[in-house]
C-alpha cells in the first residue's frame, strides 16, 4: 500500500516537475523570441538613425558651404553697399551718373555716335558714295564742391584717322541771381545754328552756311546774366573762327604765346516769350506735347589778328559781324531762321591784291510731326561771298534746298534721318576763304569749273546717351 502511494507520489512529482520544465522551456522560447524582436527593432532604429545622421551630416555640410558662399557675397556686397550706405546715388539721367548724397559732387558720362551714308553727285566729277563715322564723342560733366561749380570735358574721335581731339573743357561758376561765369574751351555765343548741339539738329547735318560762318570751339572767358525771359552773354578770348584766312588762324589749338588775335569780343542777347523754358531752344525739334515758345537773338563780334596769324595782309586784317535769329516752337512743329553778315578788311583777293570782303547769308527751316515719331522738314539757305574781284561771283553763291524726314525711336537719343539736298548754283571757292563747297563732312565737294546742281543723298543713324 505504502509502495503504491510512494510510486504515485513520485509520478505526480515527476509530472509536476516536467510541466514546470516544459512551462519554463516555453517561457524561455517566448522570451528569446521577444529579445530577437527587440534586437531586430533596435537594429532597424539604429539603421534609421545612422541614415538620418548621414543625411543630417550632408545637410550640415551643404549648409556650411552655402554659408561660406553667402559670407563671400556679403563681404563683396559690403564693399559695394558702403557706397549706398553713404546715401550716394547712381543711375541714368541724360547719361550714366554717380552723385554724392548731398549732390555736391557728381559725374555724368555721355556719348554720341553718328553713322552716316552719303551719295554725292557733282558735275565733271565721278559720283562718290560711302559710309563715315561723322561723330564719335565722349563727354564727362557734373559739379564739384557744391552745385554752383560745374565742369565739362568733351572729346571726339577724328573721322579720318580716329585720333581723339579735345572739343570742350571748361569750368562754370553760378553766383546766383542769374549771374554766372565760364572759362575754358567751348563755343563762343556767335551763331545760333552752331550753338544748338549736333545731336539736336533738324537735318542730317548743319547747313553749309553754318559751316562757312561757324565760330568753332574757342578759348576764353564768358559772363552770362539770365532771367526768366532775357539772357545776355559776353565773351572774350583768343579769337573765334571766321571765313578769313581759313585754317591758318589756329584758334582752337592756340596757346597764350601763339594767340592769333590782338583782341576778340563776342556778345549775344536773347529774349523769349511763351511757356517754353530756355532749354527748349537748345533743340530744333519741337515734339508733340511740348510747350509753345518763341525766342529772338542778336549777336555781334569784332576781332583783330596779329603777327601770329601769318599770311599776306594778316597783320592788318580785322573782322566784324552781326547775326540775328528767331526760333518758334509750336509743340509738334518748329520754325527757325537767321541772317549773318561779316566784313573783313585787308583781305587777299583773287588777283593777289588786298581789299575788303563782306560775305553774308540767311537760312530758313521748319519741321512738322506727321505722327508722334515721324517728322518731315525742309530748309533753304543762301550765301553770298560778295567779293568784287571774283570772276564769276553769282555762280559762287550758295543757293541750296534740303528736304528730309526724321524717325524718332527714342527721341534724339536714337533716331534715323534721311535727307536730300541740291545746290542751284556752284559750290566754288574764293581765295580768301575755304568756300561753301569745302565741307566734305556735310557730304558736298567743291565744284571744279563752276558747275551747278550738285546734290547729295544722306542717311544717318544717331545713338546718344
Amino acid at each position: 500500500m505504502y509502495s503504491m502511494w510512494s510510486a504515485g507520489l513520485v509520478a505526480g512529482a515527476t509530472l509536476l516537475l516536467g510541466g514546470q520544465v516544459l512551462a519554463q522551456s516555453a517561457d524561455a522560447t517566448s522570451e528569446i523570441e521577444a529579445l530577437r524582436n527587440t534586437v531586430r527593432t533596435l537594429n532597424e532604429r539604429l539603421a534609421n538613425l545612422e541614415n538620418g545622421a548621414s543625411e543630417q551630416w550632408l545637410t550640415e555640410e551643404r549648409a556650411a558651404q552655402i554659408r561660406g558662399v553667402v559670407h563671400d557675397v556679403l563681404a563683396d556686397a559690403e564693399t559695394r553697399s558702403s557706397f549706398q550706405d553713404t546715401g550716394a546715388t547712381a543711375g541714368y539721367n541724360r547719361g550714366f551718373f554717380i552723385s554724392s548724397p548731398d549732390g555736391n559732387f557728381s559725374l555724368r558720362v555721355s556719348a554720341q555716335l553718328q553713322i552716316r551714308y552719303i551719295l554725292n553727285d557733282a558735275k565733271e566729277q565721278p559720283s562718290a558714295y560711302g559710309f563715315q563715322m561723322r561723330r564719335t564723342k565722349l563727354a564727362f560733366e557734373g559739379n564739384f564742391i557744391d552745385k554752383t561749380w560745374r565742369y565739362k570735358v568733351q572729346g571726339a574721335f577724328g573721322r579720318a584717322n580716329g585720333n581723339f581731339t579735345l572739343e570742350e573743357a571748361y569750368v562754370d561758376k553760378n553766383f546766383g541771381d542769374g549771374l554766372s561765369v565760364r572759362v575754358g574751351q567751348y563755343k563762343a555765343p556767335w551763331l545760333q545754328e552752331q550753338l544748338v548741339s549736333s545731336r539736336r539738329q533738324l537735318a542730317v547735318e548743319r547747313s553749309l552756311l553754318d559751316g562757312y560762318f561757324s565760330q568753332g570751339y574757342d578759348r576764353g572767358i564768358q559772363l552770362q546774366y539770365q532771367t526768366d525771359d532775357f539772357r545776355v552773354r559776353l565773351w572774350t578770348g583768343n579769337g573765334i573762327q571766321t571765313p578769313f584766312r581759313g585754317g591758318s588762324q589756329n584758334v582752337t589749338t592756340s596757346n597764350w604765346n601763339t594767340n592769333p588775335t590782338n583782341y576778340s569780343f563776342v556778345g549775344r542777347g536773347e529774349y523769349k516769350l511763351g511757356e517754353a523754358g530756355w532749354s527748349d531752344f537748345s533743340d530744333f525739334n519741337s515734339f508733340r506735347g511740348n510747350k509753345f515758345g518763341a525766342m529772338v537773338g542778336v549777336s555781334g563780334m569784332i576781332q583783330r589778328y596779329n603777327d601770329n596769324l601769318g599770311g599776306a595782309g594778316a597783320n592788318a586784317t580785322s573782322v566784324s559781324g552781326i547775326t540775328a535769329d528767331a526760333t518758334v516752337n509750336f509743340g509738334g512743329a518748329s520754325l527757325f531762321g537767321y541772317f549773318v553778315y561779316q566784313t573783313g578788311t585787308n583781305v587777299e583777293q583773287t588777283d593777289g591784291t588786298v581789299g575788303n570782303a563782306t560775305p553774308w547769308g540767311f537760312l530758313v527751316q521748319g519741321g512738322y510731326f506727321v505722327t508722334d515719331d515721324i517728322e518731315v522738314f525742309g530748309r533753304y539757305e543762301y550765301g553770298n561771298l560778295s567779293q568784287n574781284r571774283l570772276s564769276d561771283n553769282n555762280n559762287n553763291d550758295l543757293n541750296m534746298i534740303t528736304v528730309g524726314a526724321n524717325y524718332f525711336i527714342a527721341k534724339n537719343n536714337l533716331k534715323f534721318t534721311v535727307d536730300f539736298g541740291i545746290n542751284l548754283n556752284s559750290l566754288g571757292r574764293a581765295t580768301y576763304s575755304n568756300g561753301f563747297g569745302n565741307n566734305d563732312g556735310a557730304g558736298y565737294r567743291r565744284d571744279v569749273n563752276n558747275e551747278q546742281y550738285q546734290w547729295a543723298l544722306r542717311a544717318q543713324v544717331q545713338l546718344a546717351f
